[in-house]
Order: structure tokens, then C-alpha cells, then sequence
């Protein structure tokens, strides 16, 4: 069964990677792109990076079933990993769609030109308040099979939580969050594919302690897929990820919490996520994550000295550059997860 998973995660890793060199120069020619603000010529990069995860998620989950169905029978269950599958695609899709209608451009190049020159004009999309009602619907999958009601807890064992709570409440609150708090840690080239391996690496080590080999077989590809993207995400990023991006992550890792019952570790590990949401309550939602961009290549907060997200702790001193910000993200993560699978284990 390991063999299987192994060579799943590889065809996951290898189908990003490879889609990358079709997906982007489609998305160039569709006009699917954004200004990557945070260089001093804010050089415009295709976007809606999504595409690729969705192309190495649906290999690698594809190559898994067939090797169960044509190979040997292992302990995972097909049918959990297509329904979550399903839900993770639905909701990068609703992300796409943001993506869509806030930053595609059908027009020449002279207006593309003319549209870097103004940020603004991609700001559109999905209203804010809209994005959590439409990633309901990536719920529905997970709600029409019973993965069973129960939450691991530390010391104690499984506990079980009453069906109908977990199913009509728990599980949607668990999509919404998780697809809509990853999306609001993003901004600068790599956090959001770094710090999503760190919490894929995590989960693959605790469900296979676990002996869950349904979570441990999709956190294991959907650490392959972002392995094999990396190559695109990290910094100097030829592709903007996009909401597609980010959501696709943020269902992901409900999803793999969910199947692989681990929903405790996951509330755990994504606390700079949680702590990201009350900062950017904090002005409504409407704080962005970048920076302005110096000379030097260092950024520094177009808030002063105000701290709306976990990367103005870094840009109020105006001294760190993207990468070097990315990086100290994702090794908080590391530290975090770490803890994480101490106490869980």
C-alpha cells in the first residue's frame, strides 16, 4: 500500500510540474493575469495558479484508484478520496471565479500595459461577504457520505459528536474557514505553497501514526502536488496564485482533516491562519498582506506601523525582503506543526 501511495505522490508531483509548461502559457493567452506588486517594475505574471493543483490532485488521486482497483486492495477507501476529490475542485473553482471576474483581461496589450500602471482595476470579483456562502456548496461532498462523527483528542481518543451537529454544522464551518482563512495569508511569492507543505507534511506523519490511510493517501499527494509547483510559486514567481490557489489549499486541508480525522491537529496547526483572521477583522477585511517595494528589494508596510496581518510584523520594519518574509513564515509553520504532532501523537 505504501508502494501505491509513493507512486501516486510522484505521478501528483510530475503532472503539476509538467501542466505548468501547457496551463501558463494558456493563461497568458486567455488574458488571465496580474501584476505581481510586490517587484519594483511590478512585472504582470499569468494568475490563477489553481489550474496546476487541480491538474496534480485529480493524476495523483486517479493513479491511486486504478493501482486499488487493478493492483492489490489497500486499507483506503476509494469512494472518500473522489468525494474529496470533488469537494477540494469545487471549491478552487469558486476561486476561480474570482479570479475571473476580478482580474482577466480580454483586450489588447496596450491595455494590459495601461493596467499595470493601476492596481485598482483587479480589485474586482466576488464580494467578500459572498465568497463564505458559495464555499458551502464544497461541503455538500463531504455531507453525503458518513465519514463518521468523531474528533480525535489528544490523551483521551476518538470522542464522538453527535451526527447530526457534526455533519449539518461542524463540517460546513470546517470548509468555510479553512478555504476562506487560508485565502487571507497571501501576497507575497511563496507563503501560500511553503507553509502548505509544512501543513501536508504534518498531516501525512500523524494519519499514518494513526494508521488513517484514507487521510494519510490525500495528504500525501497534496504534499507531492504542491512539491511539484513549487517550481512556479516560489520566489520570483512565474505564476500568481490567485483565489483558485489558495482556496483549493484552504478546502484541502478541511478536507484531509475531515476524512483523515484529525480535526483538533488541523484547528492546531492553522493558528497563524486564525490569528490572520482576527487581524484582518480588525479592519474589516479590507487589509491587504503586501508591501511596497524599495530599491534595496526590502518591503515595508503601507500601514506604518498597524498590524493587519502576519506579514506586517515584518514589513513595519521595512528591512526584510519578500523571500526572507516568506521564509520566516513557513518556519513558524515548522515550528507550530511540530508542536502539533508532539501533542497529538
Amino acid at each position: 500500500m505504501l508502494l501505491e501511495i509513493l507512486l501516486s505522490a510522484i505521478v501528483a508531483a510530475i503532472a503539476t510540474f509538467i501542466s505548468g509548461k501547457f496551463i501558463i502559457p494558456l493563461l497568458i493567452r486567455a488574458g488571465l493575469v496580474a501584476q505581481d506588486i510586490n517587484k519594483e517594475k511590478r512585472p504582470i505574471l499569468p494568475s490563477s495558479g489553481g489550474f496546476l493543483l487541480i491538474i496534480g490532485l485529480f493524476a495523483g488521486i486517479m493513479s491511486l484508484i486504478a493501482a486499488y482497483n487493478y493492483i492489490i486492495k489497500a486499507d483506503f477507501n476509494p469512494e472518500a478520496l473522489l468525494l474529496g476529490l470533488s469537494s477540494i475542485i469545487i471549491i478552487s473553482l469558486i476561486g476561480f471565479v474570482d479570479d475571473l471576474s476580478g482580474g482577466k483581461i480580454r483586450t489588447s496589450m496596450a491595455d494590459i500595459k495601461r493596467m499595470a500602471k493601476n492596481y485598482s482595476i483587479f480589485n474586482g470579483g466576488i464580494r467578500q461577504w459572498q465568497k463564505p456562502l458559495l464555499t458551502l456548496i464544497g461541503a455538500v461532498p463531504l455531507m453525503v457520505l458518513f465519514f463518521g462523527s468523531t474528533v480525535y483528542f489528544p490523551g483521551i481518543g476518538n470522542v464522538v459528536i453527535n451526527p447530526i451537529i457534526y455533519i449539518v454544522i461542524l463540517i460546513p464551518i470546517a470548509v468555510v474557514f479553512a478555504s476562506n482563512a487560508y485565502n487571507m495569508l497571501e501576497g507575497l511569492n511563496g507563503i501560500a505553497i511553503q507553509m502548505g507543505l509544512v501543513l501536508f507534511a504534518a498531516f501525512s506523519i500523524l494519519s499514518f501514526h494513526l494508521h488513517n490511510y484514507d487521510g494519510f493517501a490525500l495528504s500525501a499527494i497534496m504534499f507531492s502536488v504542491l512539491l511539484g509547483y513549487l517550481y512556479y510559486g516560489k520566489y520570483p514567481a512565474k505564476i500568481i496564485p490567485g483565489d483558485s490557489l489558495t482556496y483549493f489549499i484552504g478546502g484541502a486541508v478541511a478536507v484531509v482533516a475531515i476524512i483523515g480525522n484529525m480535526q483538533l491537529f488541523a484547528v492546531f496547526i492553522l493558528i497563524p491562519w486564525i490569528i490572520e483572521f482576527f487581524l484582518k477583522a480588525r479592519k474589516r477585511f479590507h487589509a491587504s498582506s503586501w508591501g511596497i517595494i524599495h530599491k534595496n528589494g526590502t518591503l515595508s508596510s503601507p500601514y506604518g506601523n498597524k498590524v493587519y496581518s502576519l506579514t506586517h510584523i515584518f514589513l513595519r520594519k521595512g528591512k526584510y525582503k519578500e523571500w526572507q518574509i516568506a521564509l520566516m513564515l513557513t518556519l513558524i509553520e515548522v515550528v507550530i506543526s511540530a508542536v502539533g504532532l508532539v501533542i497529538f501523537w
